[in-house]
């Protein structure tokens, strides 16, 4: 093909090598064999160098759209098995009972219509199969905030949860034996003081409305609604 393009040979080289020798020494045998590209020549290799361009561009176009394609597969198979783990967590969680509302590892139940003493609200929520509320950290408090903000409570309105200082005054502690986080977010504040500030009179913990449902320490003996929890992990 080349060798047609440049005039019936590969532009022009090759041609009296014996006689370049006797005529013109070494210098003619260089003109000999490497004598200027006939432009048909000149031509013909620069369409065959477009040409192989042209080739590779189109091979790292379809390498390029395949690895999309594997990659967009990937990514399919990876959000089904995200979906289906996401199912076997659900499907395999315990279903709270009654009126208990799921809420992490926990189950929640505020009963808006019981107005009771904290040891009175101990006894009921341990009839249902659990007790007072205790929160291990800050998200599961949140949680519990939420819960009581959209039940509908009467304002101002108390909710009775598990923690108290009765063994040890200014040790509060949570029914589980652990100790109370102090200060922000949990405890809120009245009369711009920090609580807990009652010492003997108010040993009970309890979320007060009118303060966001943060912890204010109060007496035993208030009756008020009792949040009760089951562990449900």
């Amino acid at each position: 093909m080349l060798a047609d393009a440049c005039g019936g040979s590969v532009c022009g080289r090759g041609r009296g090598r014996g006689v370049a020798l006797e005529e013109g020494g070494v210098g003619s045998l260089y003109d000999q064999h490497f004598p200027p590209l006939h432009p048909n020549c000149t031509q013909s290799l620069t369409d065959l160098l477009l040409l192989r361009q042209e080739v590779q561009l189109k091979e790292l176009k379809q390498a390029e759209e395949e690895s999309t394609g594997v990659l967009r597969e990937m990514v399919d198979i990876l959000t089904d098995i995200r979906g289906s783990l996401t199912w076997l967590q659900t499907s395999t969680e315990t279903p709270c009972p009654g009126n208990f509302i799921r809420f992490g590892g926990t189950c929640l139940y505020l009963a808006k219509d019981t107005f009771v003493t904290w040891q009175v609200a101990r006894v009921f929520c341990q009839d249902l199969g659990g007790d007072l509320a205790v929160f291990r950290d800050a998200n599961a408090f949140a949680e519990a905030i939420g819960y009581a903000k959209a039940s509908g409570l009467s304002n101002p309105a108390h909710v009775w949860v598990g923690g108290s200082d009765v063994s040890l005054e200014g040790e509060w502690k949570w029914l589980n034996g652990e100790d109370m986080p102090r200060g922000t977010p949990f405890w809120g504040d009245y009369n711009y003081a920090r609580e807990p500030r009652g010492e003997l009179r108010e040993n009970c913990a309890n979320l007060f409305s009118n303060d966001g449902f943060l912890i204010h320490d109060v007496s035993c003996d208030s009756k008020y609604n009792p949040l009760c929890q089951i562990k449900n992990t």
